[in-house]
């Protein structure tokens, strides 16, 4: 199983929601996090301390790296297209997904609820 793992699952396991995190890791499923993700980890509030970029630094280095693909580009614009709501990095995040045939693991489900054959991680 492929999974694409979304800002909200990190941000929540470094403020003590370890959860889906943990159970990601320990069943041996293919973790992929999107270049789009790691921007926004280093953007946020969570970074704001050296010790906590460390760790989520430590982190995504358990996870495969994934680039935006033309085709992933395109496709995140349809849905930008189709659903005046999204937001654009949600938007890449499902694109990556979709091309690669992974779920996604979200905190935020609600974000990615309405995208046609998208699976939510649950």
């Amino acid at each position: 199983m492929k999974i694409i793992i979304d800002t909200s699952v990190i941000i929540d396991h470094t403020r003590a929601n370890k959860g889906v995190l943990l159970r990601l890791i320990s069943s041996g499923v293919q973790i992929y996090i999107p270049m789009v993700v790691i921007s926004e980890l280093w953007a946020g509030v969570s970074m704001n301390d050296k010790n906590n970029e460390k760790k989520i630094e430590k982190l995504i280095e358990r996870f495969i790296e994934v680039d935006l693909s033309k085709e992933s580009a395109k496709n995140a614009g349809k849905l930008l297209r189709n659903n005046k709501l999204m937001g654009t990095i949600d938007a890449i995040i499902a694109a990556t997904a979709l091309g690669l045939g992974a779920q996604v693991a979200t905190s935020n489900q609600r974000h990615f609820s309405k995208i046609k054959n998208l699976k939510l991680y649950e």
